[in-house]
């Protein structure tokens, strides 16, 4: 109890969540600017070369691998251990992989690498530049989780791994996203650099052309918008997957993918496409099926008169065919601190690195050397009265006494005796001694060589770049990835439509459906407690108009809408962005846009609002003077031409204001010059549509009847001779002449026409 302490919460929170934020960013999510490598990946290779597992030695079963790394050096999952390890193996994740994997990895389909006790790895040729001279005190080791090992805190990588592998991660509040480089480009890069220290990015970029994916295809981006994205480190690359045309015979063709942009799935742009092909939105295309093995090989079969070239921009906007890289990059500085750098200040800190490893390599090979010159000069003590040293030996009691009368004669140190006491006999030889005196003659040049170049920052410079120009020259390949400006193909997604009829079904619970042809409407089914709402007859190339008790219309091109095989249909909150309790009232079908807005359109079928029919051809009945009325439950409306109409996103657009506890209920076209209206409590009127407010916009309009206590049941356009039928909660219909209610104007409370029944909607 003495212990306890009185803390802020809040304050608690900063500090435990700084803390957090500080490990994640630090010790998973962001690569080192040195190495190029996070925690996991360093320990897997560190790990794997403890073990001997080096480019020429046998695959090792990754279960123990993994086992090695998560017993060792990182205490966490091994689902997620074996996944950093099989990435660093997957030719189409890096483009210089850093394991050799055997067996299954995965694929460019998604698939799923094999489980760890199934596949294999060592490490590969180019990782050995990653960890050389691990051993000789090129970079600090720390604890490793329970201090019983130590660990690298970062590898002495002579590749800068972060630019030719990339690297990916999220932090908290930080990310990072780096692509990867061609191999030559970036150690031209930096050779230039050591050359000639003050340089721009624009200058390093005559090297670096931009990334150089490991999947190859086309970056778009002009030269421009690279450098700008390089000297902040931040930006976007734009990939495009490259195709060409095959001829078949009898005059046809078709087109193969050979490549893909980095990090898309095959399989489901493959399914993409399949989808577009399957609801027709590319008539054209007609078939796509996957021929890939080691290389990439995607057909897509398409009629011989289409143009291919319009085709692939089709499929360029519509797919991940094209896609974006987002470039990002935030990594950890050699102090640890997180920051985002440019293209130059990554490979300055690069060869600000290998100067450091070098200096600490020299200075260590310099240690033994003159550790070993030490020894080979007691050697050399020793054979040259080698007889007298025998005698010595020989008339000692012990070693003590031996190693005691050996220092006293010759005059040498304890670590120059402990050596000659230790020589084997063989070693007693003449010529020995001159292989001696060889060896301390090579060490001694040797000597000179390293303190020459460590009293030198210009010959320090001279090793960093004589070991990049070596690397260059071993591993250097072809860029994959070409820069390529394409002037887009412009192509109007109405060309590839087809004219074709179509029938849509709204059901009044909102479930839509899309077909081709339609018998009788009373053979359609609804699921339970659900029954049609509206029939429209359209073509593929119109518009159709959703309109909702929220005051909200949602329009969409008809061919956008799934055809319908079977079942009841699609969820109409399955293709545009509903809120909670939104409900259909009804539908319309619009002119296609090349049309002109001009128009008029074509409600046909049956709605609870009663909408005038068409005829098949979809031809406007008499007196449709393109212009519509909408009305809420608590008896405001107005008018709104259908020019004010227009395609929308998913989340659609507002048309009627309401307030409280006010819906919309239907919408009209404004075909008679009277509309009749009337309550749930049997209250009706008749006014004028004159009298009634024109909007272009959305608005709340005019009082048109007020409802008192009650709501509208209904309403409907009329000429006074008309008649109208009442529907009532009893199931009867009661049919009334318009004469019969009153004219009045626009806001009256009404007169009755039922006193005891409810009434529920309007013929």
């Amino acid at each position: 109890m003495g212990q306890e302490k009185t803390s802020d919460l809040q304050d608690e929170l900063e500090k435990r969540f700084l803390t957090y934020a500080l490990s994640t960013i630090v010790s998973r999510s962001l690569p080192d600017v040195r190495d190029g490598l996070k925690p996991i990946h360093r320990r897997i290779l560190f790990a794997m070369e403890n073990m001997g597992m080096n480019a020429a030695s046998k695959h090792v079963k990754s279960a123990k691998i993994i086992g090695e790394v998560l017993g060792k050096y990182h205490p966490h999952g091994d689902s997620s251990t074996y996944e950093s390890m099989v990435r660093m193996a997957q030719d189409f994740s890096m483009r210089y992989p850093l394991v050799d994997g055997k067996g299954n990895f995965g694929s460019l389909d998604g698939d799923s690498p094999a489980a760890y006790r199934y596949t294999e790895g060592r490490l590969t040729p180019i990782t050995s530049y990653v960890l050389s001279d691990l051993k000789k005190d090129t970079v600090d080791f720390r604890a490793n989780y329970d201090n019983t090992l130590k660990e690298p805190v970062v590898l002495p990588s002579r590749i800068p791994n972060l630019l030719v592998n990339g690297s990916s991660g999220i932090a908290v509040g930080m990310a990072c996203s780096f692509p990867s480089h061609n191999l030559e480009e970036v150690m031209s890069a930096l050779i230039s650099l050591i050359d000639s220290p003050k340089q721009t990015v624009a200058n390093l970029m005559k090297y670096i052309k931009g990334p150089d994916f490991p999947t190859a295809g086309i970056i778009l981006n002009s030269k421009q918008e690279l450098r700008k994205a390089y000297e902040s480190g931040l930006g976007a690359v734009k990939i495009r997957g490259r195709w060409k045309v095959e001829s078949l015979p009898r005059g046809k063709k078709q087109i193969i993918l050979t490549e893909i942009p980095y990090s898309v799935n095959k399989a489901r742009l493959i399914e993409k496409i399949a989808e577009i092909i399957i609801a027709k939105k590319l008539p054209p295309l007609t078939d796509v099926r996957d021929e890939s093995d080691e290389n990439i090989r995607v057909v897509l079969e398409f009629k011989s008169t289409a143009d291919e070239n319009k085709l692939m921009s089709y499929l360029f906007k519509h797919t991940d065919l094209e896609s974006n890289f987002q470039l990002n990059f935030n990594c950890l500085k050699p102090n640890g601190e997180p920051e985002r750098l440019s293209l130059l200040e990554i490979c300055q800190h690069f060869l600000d690195f290998r100067k450091q490893v070098i200096t600490r390599r020299l200075n260590y090979e310099l240690v033994l050397i003159e550790k070993r010159l030490h020894f080979l000069a007691g050697f050399a003590i020793i054979f040259n009265d080698l007889d007298k040293a025998l005698r010595l030996i020989r008339s000692s009691k012990s070693r003590k006494e031996a190693h005691e009368k050996l220092q006293k004669h010759f005059k040498i140190d304890d670590e120059q005796t402990s050596s000659v006491l230790e020589i084997p006999l063989y070693r007693l030889v003449a010529m020995e001694m001159e292989k001696i005196l060889q060896e301390q003659k090579e060490k001694l040049q040797e000597q000179k060589r390293i303190k020459s170049i460590l009293a030198s920052s210009k010959k320090i410079w001279a090793e960093v770049r004589e070991e990049l120009e070596e690397i260059k020259k071993k591993h250097s390949d072809k860029r994959r990835t070409q820069m390529k400006t394409i002037e887009s193909i412009e192509y109007n997604e109405e060309d590839f439509i087809e004219h074709e009829d179509a029938h849509i079904i709204l059901s009044q619970n909102g479930w839509v459906r899309k077909l081709k042809n339609m018998g009788d409407p009373s053979t359609l089914k609804f699921k339970e407690n659900d029954q049609l709402l509206d029939i429209l007859q359209t073509n593929t190339r119109n518009l159709v108009a959703i309109f909702t008790s929220f005051g909200v219309v949602y329009i969409s091109k008809v061919y956008n809408l799934p055809y319908t095989r079977s079942g009841f249909g699609e969820p109409i909150q399955s293709l545009f962005k509903f809120g909670d309790g939104e409900k259909v009232v009804g539908m319309l079908t619009l002119p296609a846009p090349d049309e002109g807005s001009n128009t008029p359109a074509q409600p046909t079928g049956q709605t609870s609002m009663g909408f005038l029919k068409s005829d098949k051809k979809g031809k406007k009945s008499e007196g449709n003077d393109a212009e519509f009325l909408v009305v809420s439950a608590n008896g405001f409306g107005f008018r709104f031409p259908l020019s004010n109409l227009g395609e929308t996103t998913r989340s659609g657009r507002k048309i009627m204001s309401l307030k409280n506890d006010d819906s919309m209920i239907g919408f009209v076209p404004v075909t008679h010059k009277h509309v009749f209206l009337a309550t749930e409590k049997g209250k009706a009127v008749v006014i004028a549509t004159e009298q009634i407010t024109q909007l272009t916009g959305s608005g709340k309009g005019v009082i048109l009847m007020k409802p008192g206590e009650s709501r509208l049941a209904g309403f409907k356009l009329v000429n006074l001779k008309d008649k109208v039928t009442l529907v009532f909660d009893s199931g009867k219909d009661k049919v009334i002449t318009v004469k019969s209610v009153r004219l009045c104007n626009r806001g009256s409370q009404g007169v009755i026409v039922s006193k005891r029944k409810t009434i529920l909607k309007i013929k």
